[in-house]
């Protein structure tokens, strides 16, 4: 059932966006390391537009004559959740009198039974002071790389790993050959794993199920980086079942890029409370539903959140503020973290009026642009006011105390809360709004989990 639900997304995906072609754009560039003429094949985002001063990360794409199409397309579904648009560099294998020279360009120390290997030092110099320079000359790239192969094109991705550790900041690799002369880059990842110049990169390979595992090197490559991995490396070994040696690439670069982002969000993660007041040393709970994916950690103290503070799970969280609210969605490429501040003071509950002599309840006043009247409180506590979707200018203040000025102008997020202290009492409450519609309100009582109009019965006009 699962499967079949996984094909129908799959199905509805590209139907719905079919009118979307992607374009491959067909260049090259001569070599004067490799002295060839190189194609290269280039597929920008879907929503690319010269001049618009957008920059995007770049993959590069080796075996380009079978993998171009497959990467872009898997990027561009990954794409709309789990990571932002990329430009894809693919790179088809040069044929020499019908001899493909991925075996020349891939594989790094040459081995008698293959005449044409052992030109991965090249094949790397040719990346780095050639195809990079030109593709970051010509088109709107933000400096990091991500690199993607599989089967030799995956044992040359470990070999640059190890090689050129600044060339790229992330690898998916596809069933490598990691068994290439004798396991040479196995031997590389016992000596160099442990000591890596810049260790904050992410790394992804994949194997199959049973025997290949073995002997593709795959499983005793595993063991090396769960002993000698460091802890800031993001890796990860994926093992698939019922997989071809080709078929593996589909799984590989979905599953890769997920992994290559994760926690990655284009939004700023929501949460309320966003602001208010609250007593010294009493908790109040925060709401905020980050996604399974998403890791959120939160401090209260001022200071950024760490890998190590406390966590947000999706769903309600004690906490006491000292100082300020800080939340952190952190993303397995750091360039993609996001922070958020609330905007919480340290206060006193807030004061109570006389009850009014003359006022109904049932209800507040509704003049043209401005609601006001009075509210009871019936209970003591922590309460969340909610300014939900405000189309034009409004302003809202309950006593003498401002909750929000909001105006749609000023670029802020829809949505509006805020917290305050109050005790029993009849509080007054005012709402001023430009246009014909007035905004929703809605309150959180004490001891409530879900957000409701503020009722009727306690409103007095």
């Amino acid at each position: 059932m699962k499967n079949k639900t996984f094909a129908l997304v799959i199905i509805l995906f590209y139907s719905s966006h079919a009118a979307i072609s992607q374009e491959i754009i067909k260049d090259s560039i001569y070599s004067n390391i490799l002295k060839e003429q190189r194609a290269i094949e280039v597929v920008l985002p879907d929503k690319y537009k010269p001049g618009s001063g957008e920059r995007y990360e770049v993959t590069y794409v080796t075996d380009g004559e079978w993998n171009t199409k497959i990467v872009a397309q898997l990027q561009r579904f990954a794409g709309y959740q789990f990571m932002p648009p990329n430009i894809i560099v693919s790179l088809p294998n040069t044929y020499i009198n019908k001899e493909n020279m991925r075996n020349r360009d891939l594989t790094p120390t040459h081995i008698v039974q293959n005449q044409l290997s052992g030109g991965a030092d090249n094949y790397i110099a040719f990346l780095k002071t050639e195809l990079i320079p030109y593709i970051e000359k010509k088109y709107p790239t933000k400096g990091a790389r991500t690199y993607h192969g599989g089967s030799l094109g995956g044992l040359f991705g470990l070999y640059t790993f190890f090689k050129e550790p600044e060339l790229f900041q992330s690898y998916t690799l596809s069933d490598p050959a990691f068994w290439w002369d004798n396991g040479l880059v196995m031997k590389m990842a016992s000596q160099k794993l442990d000591s890596l110049p810049n260790p904050e990169r992410t790394l992804f390979f994949t194997g199959r199920e049973g025997k290949p595992l073995q002997e593709m090197g795959v499983k005793q490559m595993d063991s090396i980086f769960r002993a000698k991995a460091p802890a800031a490396l993001h890796w990860k070994c994926a093992v698939y079942n019922g997989e071809t040696h080709n078929s593996m690439i589909f799984k590989t670069v979905y599953d890769g890029f997920k992994f290559t982002y994760e926690g990655y969000t284009s939004e700023p993660i929501e949460f309320h409370p966003m602001a208010g007041i609250v007593l010294k040393d009493k908790p109040f709970n925060l709401y905020c539903f980050p996604n399974e994916f998403q890791t959120v950690r939160y401090t209260t103290d001022g200071t950024e959140p760490t890998p190590a503070s406390p966590k947000i799970t999706n769903g309600i969280t004690p906490v006491t503020i000292s100082s300020q609210l800080i939340i952190k969605a952190f993303d397995a490429r750091k360039d993609y973290d996001r922070t958020m501040k609330g905007d919480f003071t340290i206060g006193t509950v807030l004061p109570v009026v006389k009850k009014p002599g003359k006022i109904k309840p049932g209800g507040l006043d509704t003049l043209a642009g401005t609601i006001g009247g009075y509210i009871e409180i019936k209970e003591e506590g922590y309460y969340i006011f909610g300014l939900m979707h405000p189309s034009m200018n409004t302003k809202l203040s309950l006593g003498n105390q401002p909750l929000f000025d909001y105006d749609t102008a000023t670029g802020k997020g829809s949505d509006q809360s805020y917290i305050l202290p109050l005790t029993k009492g009849f509080y007054p409450i005012q709402i001023k709004y430009a246009g014909n519609k007035a905004p929703d309100l809605m309150y959180l009582a004490p001891g409530k989990e879900d957000p409701s109009p503020i009722p009727t019965e306690i409103q007095y006009h």
